[in-house]
């Protein structure tokens, strides 16, 4: 199957990592170990960031000369056979002008994946955005839901007929390496002039404004209640808050807190095999891909709960969901499991198999698989 994909907030080739990015990235892998053919079909972002309904005006303007040019490489034979349309993550800031039009012109299913709607936006700045989301509801043929928090918003707007999949999480395969974590963990702290044989707090995401700031603020504040515990702090990210995150952790010490920055895949994963506990708040998360990472080389997590973060974390099976925005609770959570040695290894091992036998992009390709083959087979 030929399939036409698009991420209206950001490409799956945009410059800036990111959770909705890499999602972006791994939607296309698997629809392409299933066997299709997926063709990024516009780079074009919708996003409006500030709710200016002239900026909203001139990004729609946009959006229908994208489909002008779209459909003209169509009828050109330029573009090529597309048997089905796949837009992933729409909102109110970041609506989906393309493939609902280009869908109905080409005779082609429009599916879409991950959408949400927030009816308080209904006389809010972002109205026009919203509107189109419903727009792109009512013209689907298939809706992928990712976040058990969006499914039951989109009903209202869905035909009966429309086919729905919960997708959960997914992420790619990694080694693990649980019997190398002494030796790995023993070279880290030797290179980072940190001690090996107490416990190592991992914690993984963009230093962005908003909740990715409030959430390092919250993780600083709860650690900070456990002092008189031994453990070491690492922090993979970094990004416009960077110097707010740093004086968010500074009152912990230098001592306690090795910040790493940004790093390759490759390079972050050493560093997860050999921490213990992985902490994140994880204030109004979508999911987080950084927990089913955690997840994917054995680490227990301590997060907040969000509807999505539970799609991850099996409460007091391969860690602890507490109270959002809780610092108490938090720290308390991240404290048993610092304490409890055998709890620890317990919770990463049950971590490990939830994600080997429910989060694999191989699982991921053959749910979409069936999916898409039933869209265009009816």
């Amino acid at each position: 199957m030929h399939v036409g994909f698009y991420a209206p907030m950001k490409p799956p080739n945009h410059p800036s990592p990111s959770g909705d990015r890499t999602l972006a990235q791994l939607l296309i892998e698997a629809m392409t170990l299933a066997g299709h053919e997926v063709r990024v079909m516009s780079e074009f972002r919708s996003l409006d960031i500030l709710g200016k309904s002239d900026s909203q005006k001139k990004l729609e303007i946009h959006g229908r000369e994208e489909v002008d040019r779209i459909l003209n490489q169509a009828t050109s034979s330029v573009l090529g056979v597309i048997d089905l349309w796949f837009t992933y993550h729409l909102f109110h800031k970041a609506p989906d002008w393309l493939g609902p039009e280009i869908s109905k012109t080409l005779g082609i299913p429009y599916v879409v994946a991950e959408a949400s709607y927030a009816p308080k936006q209904q006389n809010g700045p972002w109205q026009a955005g919203l509107v189109q989301v419903e727009a792109a509801l009512r013209s689907a043929a298939g809706v992928v839901s990712l976040n058990p928090r969006d499914r039951d918003c989109l009903q209202p707007f869905l035909d009966v007929k429309v086919s729905q999949l919960s997708l959960l999480p997914f992420t790619r395969q990694s080694q693990f390496v649980l019997q190398k974590q002494d030796m790995l963990k023993t070279q880290l702290g030797q290179s980072l002039g940190i001690d090996a044989q107490v416990p190592w707090l991992i914690a993984v995401a963009m230093m962005r404004k908003g909740d990715k700031e409030r959430s390092f603020r919250m993780l600083a504040s709860a650690l900070a209640q456990i002092l008189d515990l031994d453990w070491q702090l690492l922090v993979i990210g970094g990004g416009e808050a960077a110097n707010l995150v740093n004086k968010a952790l500074a009152p912990i010490g230098d001592d306690r807190v090795r910040v790493l920055g940004v790093l390759e895949p490759e390079g972050a994963q050493q560093y997860l095999d050999a921490s213990d506990v992985f902490a994140w708040p994880a204030i109004n998360e979508a999911f987080g891909m950084a927990m089913l990472e955690a997840h994917r080389h054995g680490l227990p997590v301590v997060a907040g709960y969000t509807d999505g973060t539970a799609t991850i974390v099996e409460d007091m099976v391969t860690g602890f969901l507490t109270e959002p925005e809780n610092i108490e609770a938090f720290a308390q959570a991240v404290r048993h499991l610092i304490e409890n040695h055998d709890l620890r290894k317990k919770m990463g091992r049950a971590a490990r198999r939830k994600f080997l036998d429910y989060h694999t992009l191989e699982k991921a390709a053959e749910a979409l698989d069936r999916f898409l083959r039933s869209l265009t087979s009816s």
